[in-house]
């Protein structure tokens, strides 16, 4: 039993055949399936155009809407710039460049990835001094990646007013 493309809506029709097409690209594979690593001329704007033609005005307006605010590409904080500055200098370090998917149903993604080679090596996490409710949240999910990716080094960095504090696990 499987379903054909053909028997999809349109829009996921584009969805699919996108992600065969990038499938098919070596550089986009990984040892891990559930990672998905961003390219670097991705740009989910312009699938926003091409996918709501068949649209209601109003529906269109709120698909293309949150479509654009969940493809765009965030920029370091001033913590995570000063960690990459201090840390990272040298490598090839990439700025939540790869999203985990976790058994539980959530998503993971660190703030700092390093790569060696085309693959990831190495996932860096780093947060400020000041502790807030969400840190132990945050602390929570990476411990929890952390066991289900064990192939990978992982970083946990909390930045203190004597400097960084680094655990390497």
């Amino acid at each position: 039993m499987g379903i054909k493309i053909e028997d999809l809506p349109p829009r996921l029709q584009a969805q699919a055949r996108a992600q065969i097409e990038r499938d098919k690209r070596p550089e986009s594979r990984s040892q891990y399936p559930e990672v998905r690593m961003l390219e670097s001329g991705e740009d989910r704007r312009t699938e926003c155009a091409s996918h709501i033609e068949h649209l209601s005005r109003e529906d269109r307006r709120t698909e293309c809407r949150s479509h654009i605010a969940r493809g765009q590409r965030r920029v370091p904080n001033k913590t995570e710039a000063d960690y990459q500055r201090y840390h990272l200098r040298g490598m090839d370090a990439r700025f939540e460049a790869v999203t985990f998917r976790m058994a539980n149903g959530h998503r993971y993604t660190p703030d700092w990835v390093v790569f060696a080679d085309g693959r990831p090596v190495a996932c860096h996490e780093c947060k400020g001094g000041y502790a807030l409710h969400s840190q132990q949240r945050a602390r929570l999910a990476f411990d929890q990646v952390r066991v289900e990716y064990p192939g990978l080094v992982w970083v946990w960095a909390v930045k203190t007013p004597a400097g960084w504090q680094v655990t390497t696990l």
